[in-house]
């Protein structure tokens, strides 16, 4: 149950990601904005995404992960009347941000919650269901949204209100079924109560004897991801690879009712529609994620965490080919199945590298995964910010085809990473200076 609601922030904050491109024909006339401001304010919602979680993984190591899902999913909600309010594109672009910094704790708290609760060998499937859920809303927040958009009465503002209803809904039910998790939290909480009801000041948690005061925490949730991004080969070159498929992500978000309109008609109901393929391209990634399992059940003892990356050799392969299939079957003469089919693939590829990344980090870095993981959230939202910002200007320069044909290229060249890592991720973590301190640890600990 506490996997579920947990990935159901998730899932509201992919959603609420995507949807507002859908919304843009309406906002652009209702406040008399340009289709670069538009951009920006589906682009600042990964902005928030991406930088927040580094200050926010602090006080969720001090005060729990409960308050921070209460306290995020409140400003999420009250961004989204914040935005069905506005007057002006500034106001839209300020709450984007601020709903991206909320929701980013419905990505980056998740797995803490996985982790919680569930041993290692039994994550699979709560780590593949939080990976659903942040993929597959991508896509279906544009599927409803498409159709209040073509209603005359409702449009842009309705996208925004129905985000609120829901979000506010979320909040009473989260607030009543969603304890805390984090077992340092609820172990002082309990050592608080003992010596308030006894009297001994010798009941006292671990982690009350660390002596780090919240200001050391943020610093080192600020600069280890950062650290092990930019010395990691590991987290470097997995962060770039996933950042590039994001990055894509998001130009398809805007790209889509673009090429559907241009070329083929739709509606806006239609183009909503078209998002579909989206939500198909994550369940098959997810469904695709029980051989994967079965796959490193069968060989993490004899090749360790490089088990992980089995299905990502394959979705290196898928990710160009999804591209490519998107960009050659942009034409009138094309049926719109071609691009929606490239859709599917280009997301089914995308599902699997986000949970190989996941899942490789946590099971390669132990008790700084979530230093690395922050590293590549980092990495992956600020390319998701950056390339809505060149979208129109790259398709209205290069043409439907050629542009996506350029993102298919560099897939291309950053399809190798998987394939390196898998042969050579022990030899690479051996010349790891951070690595070998965690070997340290461990040996420290065996003894």
């Amino acid at each position: 149950m506490l996997t579920f609601v947990a990935c159901g922030f998730t899932g509201l904050s992919a959603a609420a990601g995507s949807s507002i491109s859908l919304g843009f024909t309406s906002m652009l006339i209702d406040l008399n904005c340009t289709s670069e401001q538009a951009a920006t304010a589906l682009s600042v919602y990964c902005l928030g995404f991406g930088i927040v979680p580094l200050f926010t993984a602090a006080f969720s190591e001090e005060f729990g992960r409960r308050p921070l899902f209460l306290v995020s999913s409140v400003i999420f909600a009250l961004m989204h009347l914040m935005m069905a309010l506005a007057n002006n594109v500034s106001t839209v672009i300020v709450a984007r941000f601020i709903s991206g910094a909320a929701g980013s704790t419905g990505a980056t708290m998740v797995g803490g919650v996985v982790a919680d609760i569930w041993a290692p060998s039994e994550r699979g499937l709560p780590m593949s269901l939080f990976a659903l859920s942040a993929i597959g809303s991508t896509g279906l927040g544009p599927v409803l949204a498409g159709w209040v958009q073509q209603n005359a009465q409702l449009q842009w503002r309705w996208i925004q209100w129905l985000h609120l209803i829901v979000s506010g809904v979320y909040v009473l039910v989260m607030s009543v079924t969603l304890g805390e998790t984090r077992v340092g939290v609820i172990l002082t909480r309990e050592a608080r109560k003992l010596r308030k009801q006894t009297g001994d000041n010798r009941y006292r948690a671990r982690v009350e004897d660390e002596n780090l005061s919240l200001k050391q925490l943020i610093i080192i949730s600020c600069t280890r991801p950062i650290y092990l991004l930019l010395t990691e080969p590991v987290v470097a070159s997995f962060s770039l690879w996933v950042g590039l498929a994001w990055g894509i992500l998001y130009s398809q978000i805007e790209s889509i009712p673009l090429i559907f309109k241009s070329l083929h008609h739709f509606s806006d109901g239609q183009v909503g529609l078209a998002f579909l393929s989206m939500c198909i391209g994550a369940l098959i990634g997810f469904l695709s994620n029980f051989y994967q399992e079965r796959l490193y059940s069968r060989n993490v003892e004899r090749i360790g965490p490089e088990a992980r990356l089995y299905s990502a050799l394959a979705a290196a392969i898928l990710f160009p080919i999804g591209c490519f299939i998107y960009a050659w079957t942009t034409l009138p003469s094309i049926h719109w199945v071609g691009p929606m089919f490239g859709i599917l693939v280009f997301i089914t590829a995308l599902f699997i590298i986000y949970l190989a990344v996941f899942s490789y980090l946590a099971d390669t870095y132990y008790i700084y995964a979530s230093s690395a993981l922050a590293g590549q959230s980092l990495c992956r939202n600020l390319m998701g910010t950056a390339f809505p910002l060149f979208t129109n200007q790259m398709y209205s320069r290069l043409m439907f085809r050629w542009a996506s044909t350029l993102f298919g290229i560099l897939a291309a060249v950053l399809a190798i990473v998987p394939f390196i890592l898998f042969a050579y991720g022990p030899q690479i973590r051996a010349r790891s200076r951070f690595a070998r301190k965690l070997s340290e640890k461990e040996a420290k600990a065996g003894t």
